[in-house]
């Protein structure tokens, strides 16, 4: 009871305290103690980073104290902490040693508002509008830098802004003369952004005073009067924009917090937190149902504005995110960094969390990129870099199009006018340019007019030819015996037997070609030969013939471990959540494609062809990579095209090679040719070591290329057993540049096997995995079944068939199989043993099931492989989120559900597909059908 008593009185004492004294002498918080305060104390005690758990941003904090206890005892200076480690009475003494401190008059004010109870302020603390820093004026005749520009939808209504300054322009119809607003208002500051509301009506400008407070306000494009104003934010803004329908405004700055208020009343309506760093820029989908964030923390954020809550984040950037939108049919997201880079994502997540891919990266400069603009029409973009530089990029396929004129200085904003011819940008200088946009040209895949034609040869059969005779015939009497550098000329079909008969030697042979064909050239090593050849293609000046020349477009390097000229698998390089499928990737004078993505962090990609040796393109030969080279995604460009100046190299690729590309030829070597001109054109052949000799015989080929392919079939070893398949593969060996489709056929297949056939090997691919099925009720046959498969192609518009081989002599064992696997929806139930359609879009995953019936006694593990798991799926097509150990069933266990993903660049359609358990070597799934959709 005494200590109830005791308490009572002593909060009567503390609440007295405050109407101690007259009011002209009373200390206030607001006026006399948060100055002192902030001057020397809330820099090392904010709320993010209190040292010693003590908040002085706001009174609440330093009412509740810190880790050693209360800061402050009201009505008693002498056993208050605060004020005994100010005066240094107490250690630890505030401020450290090394910064200066309240002085005499500052002191006696803390002591006096202490000892007046150390009252806190009246209802909410108020917006402090300008910071106590000496005033330092620009220098005479100083242009003010425009930092931000807008236009109204219409684009009649355009605005510029500079500090403290608004300048609204109208577009008269009545007369040449345009009628300007001006709006300037002590509370502008520096303006961030400008926004039209959909009507012109308004401007909404985002500003602030750094390291005080954040301001958004709306203004009259009429009159120039502020209409409403909403302050709410601890520092700077550097966006605020309206929502589609004008009911909301959205604001973001420096203290990393999204507010959303009603545009009518200005109440705050919710706030999003989750950036760990300033937000520079935001922006609505066109329905106003998303809103994006973009943010120095190296994110890009997206929200459901109605639910207020996080719907991605999308982390790929690899520096701060400056600028970003949402395209006008609210198909894309589209962000800028301060790694050089734009990116694009699909947006998928609109009222539910969901992953939105990234669908590009494009290299732009060797500087950040600080701002972009959708064009209104929707077809590209501008972006802007810290170097001044100005790019367009075509959305249809993300490509940058054109360098246009670099700006004198640097860029702040920049707008497109409404029919999408000019950009505006305005720039440090207090000026604001134009830069027109031509037309953009159709990404049609017609031929352009300066690309080569083939022409396809039959010449017959070649001419023998030895080296050493023809020198021996060229050799005039009375000439020099040593005749080892001249050319020799040789007719246009020909086989060629000849030796590097020294070290340091090559052989040149000329021959006359017309412009379009092509021709092939193999070089060989005789039986027994020492000789590792190399092939190049010399023009009559006697230069190396330029093949391609490749852009760079995005930048890499080889991680974890290199690799050596015939791996294709655990391909770990620098950014690689940014490089699509079938990309091609240079390194070191070689150039291969991405065949399939890395299954996690702890893997790589798999590289063409995905199985034996690794295949190259253009001509590039194998070759072995370092952990840390340099590597670079690149695209061909056509014939006369100009790189674009993104900062990345080009690298030209000439005529020549030293191993086959297709690893049909072991290190001999093999190249196409188109010839680019009518013309003599020379094969020199030499050792890639420089060496020569007596043992270092070749045969050299030059023949007119005859695209085609070679097919071979691995048997089935394993008889069948009831209700399983047995899985064998048909490869192709693609010959002379042959790249397109082949359909695989079987005969003598009994109606009652069940098989995925007629199966394509796709163009560009090497192989297909077939399945032969018996059914439960199979009770087996009398004599042999053995199929034969048949292999066709058009090529060149002749259809060309092979024999494929067989899939073997077919044997049935009546027993039950050790496992019998089943694949079925997960949202259906259907019959076991049944074709059904597994539907997947392109850059979407969708699930399955698949169970097994287990024999009896037989309780093991059951595997269906890796990331070939998905048999027979179309590139690009695979059975994801697997994880290093691969599609299982556990031990005991019956079913699980698995995810097939379709890469965007899977190519629409149908194609049969099934799972192989690893039991008794291999038993298959009734096959099923997976269709992709655009």
């Amino acid at each position: 009871m005494v200590l109830r008593l005791l308490f009572v009185g002593f909060v009567a004492w503390i609440v007295s305290f405050p109407a101690r004294g007259t009011a002209a002498d009373r200390v206030e918080f607001v006026r006399d103690v948060y100055p002192i305060l902030e001057t020397y104390c809330v820099g090392c005690h904010t709320a993010d980073d209190p040292q010693g758990g003590l908040v002085l941003e706001h009174y609440a904090g330093l009412a509740k104290g810190g880790e050693t206890g209360v800061a402050v005892t009201p009505g008693v200076p002498a056993s208050s902490r605060l004020l005994m480690m100010v005066r240094g009475e107490v250690e630890p003494v505030m401020p450290p040693d090394d910064a200066a401190g309240p002085d005499e008059r500052e002191l006696e004010i803390l002591a006096r508002w202490i000892e007046q109870g150390a009252a806190g302020p009246q209802g909410e603390m108020p917006v402090k509008r300008e910071l106590r820093t000496p005033s330092i004026k620009p220098s005479p005749g100083v242009v003010a830098p425009i930092t931000a520009i807008a236009r109204s939808a219409d684009g009649r209504v355009t605005a510029r802004a500079s500090y403290g300054r608004i300048e609204i322009e109208h577009a008269s119809r009545d007369s040449e003369t345009n009628e300007k607003t001006e709006i300037s208002d002590e509370d502008l500051g520096k303006i961030n952004s400008l926004t039209f509301s959909s009507d012109a009506t308004h401007v909404l400008a985002a500003s602030g005073l750094t390291g005080a407070y954040g301001r958004a306000a709306i203004y009259d494009t009429e009159s120039g009067a502020l209409i409403r104003e909403f302050v709410g934010h601890q520092d700077t803004l550097y966006a605020a924009v309206f929502s589609p329908d004008g009911a909301l405004v959205a604001t973001a700055g420096y203290d990393r917090t999204i507010v959303l208020w009603d545009a009518e009343s200005g109440d705050v309506v919710r706030r999003l937190t989750g950036h760990n760093g300033a937000i520079f820029d935001l922006a609505f989908s066109p329905d106003g149902t998303v809103l994006v964030s973009a943010c120095a923390d190296e994110t890009v954020k997206v929200w459901n504005v109605e639910q207020g809550i996080r719907l991605d984040t999308l982390s790929q950037p690899e520096g701060e995110v400056f600028a970003v939108a949402i395209t006008h049919d609210g198909r894309h997201i589209v962000a800028v960094s301060a790694d050089n880079r734009l990116r694009a994502w699909r947006l998928r997540s609109i009222r539910t969390p969901r992953i939105n891919p990234l669908v590009a990266t494009r290299f732009m400069d060797e500087t950040p990129i600080v701002n972009f603009a959708i064009a209104p029409d929707d077809q590209s973009l501008v972006a802007i870099s810290e170097s001044g530089s100005v790019k367009r990029v075509r959305r249809v396929d993300w490509q940058p199009l054109a360098s246009l004129e670099s700006l004198p200085e640097s860029g702040t904003d920049l707008f497109i006018t409404p029919d999408s011819r000019h950009v505006m940008i305005s720039m440090m200088n207090g000026q604001v340019v134009s830069r027109p946009l031509p037309p953009i040209e159709s990404s049609s895949t017609s031929r352009p007019e300066n690309e080569l034609r083939p022409v396809w040869m039959d010449l017959g059969e070649p001419i023998s030819l030895d080296e050493s005779t023809l020198r021996q015939a060229m050799t005039q009497p009375g000439g020099s015996p040593d005749s080892a550098a001249a050319i020799l000329d040789v007719d246009r079909h020909v086989s060629i037997k000849g030796q590097i008969g020294r070290a340091g030697e090559v052989d040149l042979f000329r021959w006359q070609a017309r412009k379009g064909e092509v021709w092939a050239i193999d070089a060989d090593a005789a039986t027994d030969s020492r000789l590792d050849p190399i092939v190049t293609v010399l023009s009559a000046a006697g230069e190396p013939v330029l093949r391609v020349r490749l852009q760079a477009v995005r930048d890499s390097y080889f991680t974890f471990r290199g690799k050596d000229s015939n791996q294709i698998g655990d391909f770990r390089v620098f950014n690689w959540e940014e490089m699509q499928l079938n990309d091609y990737l240079y390194a070191a004078g070689e150039v291969t494609r991405l065949q399939m993505h890395p299954r996690g962090p702890d893997s790589g990609f798999n590289v063409y062809p995905g199985q034996g040796n690794r295949w190259t393109y253009f001509g590039t030969s194998g070759t072995t990579h370092a952990l840390g080279e340099p590597a670079y995604i690149v695209r061909p460009l056509p014939p006369g095209g100009e790189p674009l100046a993104n900062g990345l190299p080009v690298f030209d690729v000439f005529y020549e090679n030293d191993d086959d590309p297709r690893r049909l030829a072991g290190k001999n070597s093999r190249l196409l040719f188109t010839a680019p001109a009518d013309g003599l054109y020379t094969v020199r052949i030499g050792d890639t070591r420089g060496e020569g000799g007596p043992a270092y015989g070749y045969r050299l080929a030059i023949r007119p290329a005859r695209p085609g392919f070679r097919p071979t079939t691995k048997p089935i070893s394993k008889p069948l057993h009831p209700a399983t398949g047995r899985e064998f593969q048909v490869q192709i060996d693609r010959l002379d540049g042959f790249d397109g489709a082949v359909t695989l056929e079987i005969n003598g297949l009994p109606d009652r096997l069940v098989s995925n056939f007629p199966l394509t090997i796709e163009a560009g691919q090497r192989s297909a995995t077939a399945v032969i099925w018996a059914d439960p009720n199979e009770k087996g046959w009398e004599g042999e079944i053995e199929p034969t498969l048949t292999a066709s192609a058009l090529i060149n518009g002749t259809r060309v068939e092979r024999r494929a081989g067989s899939p073997g002599k077919l044997k049935f064992d009546p027993s039950p199989a050790q496992v019998i696997p089943i694949l079925k929806p997960v949202d259906a139930e259907i019959a076991a043993h049944e074709n059904w359609t597994l539907r997947v879009r392109r850059g979407e995953t969708v699930s399955a099931r698949v169970s097994v019936q287990r024999r009896e006694g037989f309780q093991n593990e059951v595997s269906f492989g890796k990331e070939q798991s998905g048999r027979n799926a179309s590139q690009g097509v695979y059975v994801d989120n697997i994880g290093l150990n691969g599609l299982l069933i556990l031990a005991g266990a019956s079913q699980r559900e698995f995810f097939v993903t379709a890469d965007p660049t899977a190519v629409p359609g149908k194609r049969s597909f099934f799972l192989t358990a690893g039991v008794d070597g291999g038993l298959a799934s009734h096959p099923i059908t997976v269709e992709v959709l655009p």
